[in-house]
């Protein structure tokens, strides 16, 4: 699957649509997945932690998003009635936050941030040799 961005919304309900629309802005395809292996060439990743089962933490769902893909950035998808520790969630590999409901203007910087650090990543190519873009 060729999705630059991978949802996993467990039992979360996410606007796929507004998230389309603004990810096209980019460039990028969005696809909803509850399979890692599909997330495996992502640019970014957003997640509910109910993705991983009912009463999984969000620590614990960042810490199985980041041992199955490393190079993705975890976008953690919350509600904003959640409580969320977001130094540790950030200590745990996640990249950034976004309350639910989605709101396009939110969805837009998020996004920005993610192209950003996507354009400034330097990566190896086939060789094994560091590149910069």
């Amino acid at each position: 699957m060729s999705a630059n961005l991978i949802v996993m919304p467990g039992s979360a309900w996410l606007d796929l649509q507004a998230l389309q629309t603004v990810a096209g802005e980019f460039g990028w395809a969005v696809t909803a997945s509850d399979d890692l292996r599909d997330a495996a060439s992502a640019q970014g990743v957003l997640f509910h932690r109910d993705a991983f089962g009912p009463g999984c933490s969000w620590i614990d769902a960042v810490r199985r998003l980041r041992l199955a893909l490393p190079e993705a950035r975890l976008i953690a998808c919350h509600g904003f009635s959640e409580a969320i520790d977001w130094p540790e969630l950030c200590d745990a590999g996640a990249f950034h936050a976004l309350g639910l409901p989605l709101r396009e203007n939110e969805v837009r910087k998020s996004l920005g941030f993610l192209s950003e650090a996507v354009k400034r990543r330097p990566f190896t190519d086939v060789s094994g040799m560091l590149v910069h873009p």
